[in-house]
């Protein structure tokens, strides 16, 4: 009898799950207000660990769930994100009344993403259990989503990281440039209502159209079938770098016949900025057709845009002109001119960009993107140049009151600054000692404009392959190839009434005389005498090309996640000269010497979900990475050295996270730390001392970005949200790189002045230019399409950056520690300064109001930042390269400021 009880035990155990059933869930997702439906919004069930998202018409099923009460988290990039709580069933289907939701606030300052990018629709496949993987929750992360816009006038970067290691894609195409290594924003400036659907991935994560960067990654959906159909208008008031932009926009959404188009027509305009000096002119243009075809298998889109734009720029400047003039937003750059302000530095920039790419839905697991792109960027910026004359700039440090020693002198400069009589640009008197030279037999400029120009041309290619291969497993991998072309030169922009300018190196003629072959700019063509538009100076282009090939496995199961990833890449870069530079005339003509990297990266991640609510993840990567040709160039303009033993930077980062979702609190904790080794980077600057202009590079650099990251968000109830977003960090230097000074004319004071080595002393010394410790504190309360906002926001532990010509042994070697004076200069002269911690007070109001007709809705949306009007917050700046160890305060660091007091208004009308 005992064993017949056994035998029966066992076999109800083994046949548990044959009669263990599980229910399938059916629903769609509305407008809260125009009853329509919402298409891309993710729904993802808390308790069960799946998602889905909205098809086009917003319905959505997800098969196989456990009964019980579920918790379903609602979010999307067009909408405000919400909770519910349903009953599941034990079996069967269940079939959901219509869920509600509210359209998002569409508050312009702030970049929104919606998590349903094309790339995550895959999901709802009914084939798999959808098991929530990691990403789903990270990439709704509350710290990124909260800090990111609130600290940006603070100059804040995500865990200090340079913004070459942000990676932004564009319908899947790679768009960070190969010089730089950044992507560039203007870009796509005053196109807003076209880039706010995307994908992103934060840190190393498991991504679905790129390997991923330690800084994040970004594709932005510009596919003409991601916007609903309808037309937008948007006006908007700022008192920032432009006062007005308007915006324009339609799309057909897409039609029955698989077509689907968009276009955008926008700009920005100030013809006075806030910023004394500065103005903003801007037009921009989209335009995104889409086809799809054979029932959506294929999809064909073709998207172009521009966003020309010439502005006045603001330089910083000592702290004792901001005194003198008592104004911390005070501009050196510009002047009167025949009574109109004039600016000396615009920018002229235009990238004209083209994609194609395509969608190919190779079965209901299979999906490969693959896309081209096309753009050149037409980047000029223009500058005061002059030879054997007087440096014209009014903040020049024989300007001031503080570099002379007698009282009259300086009671003369104090007064004239007070006067404001030497505080701008005298384009006057620039013209009228022209003129004087002129009429003395002088014709070549003593005073001129020059415009120096990095045009970029480029093409991209990318494809990627996402296969759910089981409802447990995903294999993802890519390709990518880009060729770039970077040209650099110079023209006359304006000679202030001269007839030419010679084409010689100022600093040379100082070594070797006006005339020297040294001091030739260009051999080929000597003693050349360059007019309005002509190039001189500096002619090259450098040639860069980069291929990769990545694979990342992902595996997804009740209780853990985890992934893997790998890359190889190559990188060769070249430069070609046009001028045969007099210093160096063996080296900057023609072909240089191509330069290849091999390159490879690994990359790990784990999440362990203790339930639907608790998660820990940790990540690890390792990776190696080709300078970028615009650091490893020591003088490009002139010749084609670079540093010696050029090698890939080590990059080593892990963090470790515990995020939580609850019905009322939701947020991540996370500890992370990077290690670089084998960094360059490059500074120039003008010798005082040497009478002549230096490149200073550096290699073999090392830094360690460490710190704490907190982000929380607490609904109260359904008006009332709280926000919480914190950093504590650490970022500096980990070791004392060499340095290589080379100077542009070859020799200081006629001794040969190439490739001139001595350490750096920088171990220790803190990174600059970012706030390490930083948070924001907010309040949110809506009621009746009313959105109310508050936020406190602080940064603390800024420094300012260190020039190294400041921390070489050799400016002090003769220095005793028993002179007083000469110590106390070194020790001021290789201290870093540190500002003052700074807190600022935000404010917004918001209404959605939609008319009789539920399709059109007027939003009106109004930010005002640092609302206490606080002048006095230092935002950034930079150490003097120069130094004079007997007057140490004779090249004082310069200065940004935070502006005051600032708004931004917006208004838009949806029909």
């Amino acid at each position: 009898m005992y064993k017949k009880y056994i035998l029966f035990a066992l076999l109800s155990a083994a046949s548990t799950p044959i009669f263990a059933q599980r229910a399938n869930v059916q629903g769609i997702v509305r407008n809260q207000v125009s009853k329509e439906p919402f298409s891309n919004v993710r729904l993802v069930f808390e308790k069960n660990q799946k998602s889905v998202v909205t098809d086009s018409k917003g319905n959505f099923s997800l098969p196989k769930l456990n009964s019980g009460e579920e918790t379903i988290l609602i979010t999307g990039g067009n909408i405000q994100e919400t909770k519910i709580t349903v009953q599941i069933p034990a079996s069967g289907l269940l079939k959901m009344e219509d869920i509600y939701v509210l359209p998002s606030t569409d508050n312009d300052n702030m970049v929104q993403l919606s998590m349903a990018a094309d790339d995550l629709l895959d999901d709802d496949n009914e084939s798999f259990d959808q098991n929530i993987a990691a990403k789903i929750i990270l990439s709704n992360d509350v710290y990124v989503n909260k800090i990111g816009y609130q600290l940006s006038q603070f100059r804040f970067r995500l865990r200090g990281y340079n913004n070459r290691y942000e990676q932004k894609y564009i319908n899947g195409v790679h768009f960070n440039d190969q010089l730089r290594g950044v992507f560039n924003y203007a870009s796509i400036g005053a196109i807003n209502d076209l880039t706010r659907n995307g994908d992103q991935d934060n840190a190393m994560d498991a991504s679905t159209f790129t390997f991923g960067s330690i800084g994040g990654s970004e594709n932005i959906n510009m596919r003409a079938s991601a916007f609903a159909k309808g037309a937008k208008a948007t006006a908007t008031y700022t008192n920032r770098n432009y006062y007005s932009r308007g915006m324009l926009s339609y799309s057909t959404g897409l039609m029955d016949n698989g077509w689907a188009f968009t276009g955008l027509i926008g700009g920005r305009y100030a013809d006075k900025g806030n910023i004394e000096g500065t103005f903003y002119k801007n037009f921009s243009y989209a335009l995104s057709i889409e086809k799809q075809f054979q029932q959506g298998k294929h999809s064909l889109s073709l998207v172009t845009f521009g966003s020309p734009v010439e502005r006045g720029q603001q330089s910083g400047s000592f702290q004792e002109a901001y005194d003198l003039l008592d104004n911390n937003l005070y501009n050196p750059n510009w002047g009167y001119q025949d009574g109109k302000i004039r600016n000396s530095r615009v920018v002229t920039a235009y990238d004209p960009t083209a994609i194609l790419s395509h969608i190919w839905k190779i079965d209901p697991n299979t999906k490969l993107t693959t896309g081209i792109s096309l753009h050149y960027g037409k980047y000029a910026s223009t500058a005061l140049n002059w030879y054997r004359a007087k440096d014209p700039r009014p903040d020049y440090y024989r300007n001031l009151p503080s570099y002379y020693t007698q009282q009259e002198d300086i009671d003369k400069y104090t007064e004239a600054w007070k006067s404001k009589a030497v505080s701008q640009v005298d384009w006057a008197s620039l013209y009228n000692q022209n003129k004087e030279a002129v009429m003395n037999g002088e014709l070549s400029a003593l005073y001129m404009v020059e415009k120096r120009h990095s045009d970029l041309l480029e093409s991209s290619f990318n494809s990627t392959l996402n296969k759910t291969i089981n409802e447990h497993s995903k294999l993802t991998a890519g390709i990518a190839v880009k060729g770039s072309q970077s040209q650099q030169y110079k023209t006359v922009d304006d000679l202030l009434g001269a007839e030419y300018v010679l084409d010689t190196d100022k600093y040379a003629e100082q070594d070797f005389g006006q005339g020297a072959l040294p001091a030739q700019n260009n051999l080929l063509n000597p003693d050349f005498k360059a007019r309005k538009g002509d190039t001189f100076g500096y002619r090259f282009n450098i040639n860069m090309k980069s291929a990769n090939a990545w694979l990342q496995n992902e595996y997804s199961y009740s209780n853990i996640d985890f992934f893997y990833g790998t890359q190889l890449s190559y990188t060769s870069f070249e430069r070609i000269g046009y001028m045969k530079n007099g210093r160096f005339p063996n080296d900057s003509y023609g072909k240089g010497e191509e330069h290849h990297f091999i390159d490879y990266a690994f990359k790990g991640g784990m999440t362990y979900k203790f339930n639907g609510r608790h998660l820990l993840n940790a990540k690890i990567s390792y990776q190696t990475k080709a300078p970028l040709a615009n650091d490893a160039y020591i003088s490009p303009r002139v010749s084609d050295f670079t540093l010696a033993d050029l090698k890939s930077a080590k990059i080593f980062s892990t963090d470790i996270s515990y995020i939580f979702s609850l019905p009322k609190l939701n947020g991540r904790l996370s500890v992370f730390q990077t290690n670089f080794t084998d960094l360059i980077s490059r500074q120039s600057y003008y010798n005082d001392a040497a009478r002549t202009f230096i490149n200073h590079g550096l290699q073999d650099m090392d830094q360690i970005h460490r710190g704490v990251e907190l982000g929380l968000t607490y609904k109260i109830d359904n008006n009332w949200s709280i926000d919480l977003a914190a950093t504590k960090a650490e970022y500096y230097y980990s070791n004392n790189p060499m340095g290589v000074m080379n100077s542009e004319n070859g020799y200081i004071n006629g001794i040969p002045a190439t490739n001139v080595s001595e350490t750096v002393y920088l171990n220790n010394y803190y990174i600059g230019g970012m706030p390490q410790t930083t948070g924001t504190f907010g309040l949110r309360y809506f009621v009746d399409y009313w959105f109310f906002g508050a936020n406190v926001n602080y940064a603390g532990d800024m420094y300012l950056a260190k020039a190294p010509l400041r921390q070489l042994m050799s400016n002090y070697s003769t220095i005793s520690p028993d002179d007083t004076e000469l110590y106390e200069a070194y020790q001021n002269l290789t201290h870093q300064e540190k500002f003052k911690n700074s807190a600022t007070v935000d404010l917004s109001i918001g209404k959605i109001l939609y008319l009789k007709d539920r399709g059109k809705s007027i939003n009106f949306n109004l930010a005002v930042n640092n609302v206490l009007n606080n002048k006095n917050i230092r935002t950034g700046g930079y150490e003097n390269a120069r130094l004079d160890i007997t007057a140490p305060s004779k090249f004082n660091s310069k200065y940004y400021y935070m502006q005051g007091i600032n708004c931004f208004m917006n208004v838009s009308y949806r029909f």
